[in-house]
């Protein structure tokens, strides 16, 4: 999930450490009413729609395209070290990417392997995977599913997932997580407590994982990851914040 700017942040990120494109918005749901007006006010010219007997302007209302879910084999490796570094209430990281292994034990297909990129404003990365990775689910078959997320679930997300589990119980979703996703509000918790109870099994990454997705979602053009100094110490917090929410 993408991460709030908080007043006080722990383990924030320096500003000039992130990409300046990156534009800070709120997956759960942000007011894109005021980012509409500046757009529309931009392109608007100095005197255009000046007929008001006032004269006060009117601006015509501009309609942006609708955000998808974007799918891909690899992603960029400047972008996967900024969206997936484990720094807590870091500001900037507005969308979530999730990697994935998909293993229907059929020796013939192998592992399905890819990532999804969600832009907040349709289904979530989450919701997706079941809608577009798996379009074809078959009861008979058992799939082991692996998740290598940027961050944790939003709690209307897990509600849906662990309802997905319920249903689907020939899935077996192992989830890991770079960091947690505003994990001191209460329902954020409980929606994490229900994604274990529905036998998800959610890990943080250790800084093992992160070479590993380095590895097998990132064009990295055969490059290592170099970890960040504070990688090791965010996982070991990240790790006992966990720990206390699924006892």
């Amino acid at each position: 999930m993408a991460d709030k700017g908080r007043p006080v942040m722990r383990r924030k990120e320096k500003k000039n450490n992130e990409p300046t494109e990156i534009k800070k918005e709120v997956k759960n749901g942000g007011n894109n009413d005021e980012a509409d007006a500046s757009a529309a006010e931009a392109v608007a010219p100095n005197d255009a729609g000046q007929n008001g007997r006032n004269g006060d302007f009117q601006v015509e209302p501009m309609e942006l395209p609708p955000f998808e879910i974007i799918t891909g084999d690899r992603i960029d490796p400047l972008v996967f070290q900024f969206q997936f570094k484990n720094v807590e209430y870091s500001s900037g990281r507005n969308k979530t990417f999730l990697c994935y292994l998909v293993d229907t034990g059929k020796a013939d297909e192998g592992l399905q392997r890819g990532y999804l990129e969600d832009e907040h404003t349709g289904s979530h990365a989450e919701e997706a995977f079941f809608t577009q990775c798996l379009p074809h689910y078959d009861p008979a078959l058992k799939y082991t599913v692996t998740w290598y997320m940027s961050s944790s679930p939003c709690c209307a997300c897990a509600a849906k997932m662990a309802e997905a589990l319920k249903a689907r119980r020939n899935i077996k979703l192992s989830i890991f997580a770079a960091r947690l996703f505003e994990w001191e509000e209460a329902e954020i918790q409980a929606g994490l407590k229900a994604l274990h109870i529905a036998g998800c099994k959610i890990r943080v990454m250790k800084p093992l994982d992160f070479s590993y997705t380095w590895d097998t979602f990132v064009e990295n053009e055969d490059q290592p990851l170099n970890l960040w100094a504070d990688c090791k110490e965010n996982y070991e917090y990240y790790h006992e914040r966990l720990a206390d929410i699924l006892q």
